[in-house]
C-alpha cells in the first residue's frame, strides 16, 4: 500500500446546501485551496506508473497526517510512504526517480 501525505487542490464551501442554493443562482461561494500544480502532476505521474497498488491520500491537517509527519521526522510535503517506509519527502522534481524508489520499496515489501 502507498500512502501520500499532501495538500491536494480542493474547493471548500460553507456547506453543501448553501453551495447548491448558490449554484442555482450561478453564484460561486466555494473557495479554492491550490497546491503546486506541477508538483501534483509529477506525483500523480509517478503513482500511476507504479502499478496497481492502493493509494491513500492523507491531509497533513488531520491527526493521521500530523502523526506521519512526526513519525518520519519531516514537515516537507508531500510524503510518500510505501509499505510503512518513507520513500520520499518534499517537492517531486523528477517523477522517474520517485518511481524507481517506489518500485524498490514495493518489491521488498
Amino acid at each position: 500500500m502507498i500512502e501520500v501525505v499532501a495538500i491536494v487542490p480542493v474547493e471548500v464551501g460553507i456547506c453543501k446546501t448553501c453551495d447548491q442554493v448558490a449554484n442555482v443562482f450561478k453564484i460561486k461561494m466555494r473557495e479554492e485551496l491550490p497546491y503546486g500544480a506541477g508538483d501534483l502532476d509529477a506525483l500523480l505521474q509517478a503513482l500511476s506508473k507504479a502499478g496497481p497498488h492502493s493509494v491513500r491520500f492523507t491531509s497533513p491537517f488531520t491527526l493521521r497526517g500530523l502523526f506521519l509527519m512526526i513519525k518520519y521526522k519531516t514537515g516537507k510535503l508531500p510524503l510518500v510512504i510505501a509499505n510503512g517506509k518513507l520513500v520520499h519527502s518534499g517537492p517531486v522534481k523528477y517523477p522517474d526517480e520517485l518511481l524507481k524508489k517506489l518500485r524498490a520499496a514495493l518489491e521488498i515489501g
